[in-house]
């Protein structure tokens, strides 16, 4: 299930750049104020599978009609569309009734109006599916140096992006208590990707931007629709928009 926000104001707005983080702590308050109980769960524990913790939503950056880069961040012209997705239709019922119930948000210092909530349908994701990008996707691998471990974020361009992509949304549909099936996903990535670098809680992470064609098992890629790609989901990375299937594409990647 996937929510679209329509945010509107007077006049532009100037968000920092690493603002991702504002709407991070939105969501979480926005989702205990409606279904604290939920909140909390989501906020505390999450959902785990090998060794790994998932919140199950995500969440795109913010889509205004204009934006100018500025010093001291990203000045945005309303109205500004958003979108919220998740598995879990409990979590955007919440989200949703704060948004309607309090018609405004604040994120920082700075105060959206809500002008519409929409409730979006999942496309049909049987077949091979271009997808592109609505936040940077995250995928990481760690190295040991001596005694510690250290991240290394991996690009599209190596084989293992795509590997730890699919692992990932194997364990989350185990997550979840899915039967995680055996066919393997299939994936090929399209043109030149961007690459985007971000702090997060004093973290660099590095994400990128881009399109790609997904095939095999519908089930993990509706997770992957709706849960997010990749790493690092509930701080608002790895939403993607899905557009035609096809079977013309021939893949690059396969496999886990």
């Amino acid at each position: 299930m996937r929510l679209r926000v329509d945010w509107t104001g007077d006049n532009p707005i100037v968000l920092p750049w690493n603002y991702p983080h504002l709407l991070h702590g939105f969501v979480y308050a926005a989702i205990y104020k409606t279904n604290p109980l939920l909140g909390e769960q989501l906020h505390e524990r999450g959902f785990a599978a090998g060794g790994h913790r998932y919140k199950m939503f995500t969440f795109s950056l913010l889509f205004p009609q204009q934006a100018r880069r500025r010093e001291e961040g990203l000045e945005m012209v309303p109205p500004i569309r958003w979108w919220v997705s998740s598995p879990l239709i409990g979590l955007l019922e919440a989200l949703a009734l704060t948004l309607l119930t309090e018609g405004t948000a604040l994120l920082g210092k700075t105060q959206l109006v809500v002008e519409r909530v929409v409730v979006e349908e999942n496309p049909e994701l049987s077949g091979f599916r271009l997808f592109q990008t609505l936040s940077p996707i995250v995928v990481s691998t760690g190295i040991r140096r001596g005694k510690k471990l250290h991240r290394r974020f991996l690009s599209p361009d190596e084989p293992d992006f795509w590997r730890n992509l699919e692992a990932n949304l194997r364990r989350k549909a185990q997550a979840l208590g899915w039967e995680v099936p055996p066919e393997p996903l299939t994936f090929k990535p399209v043109g030149k990707w961007r690459s985007r670098l971000y702090e997060v809680q004093g973290t660099k992470v590095r994400g990128f931007e881009g399109k790609f064609w997904a095939g095999g098992n519908k089930e993990l890629l509706s997770i992957g629709y709706e849960a997010g790609f990749g790493e690092r989901n509930a701080q608002g990375f790895g939403m993607v928009r899905g557009f035609m299937d096809s079977s013309h594409a021939s893949p690059i990647y396969t496999g886990i």
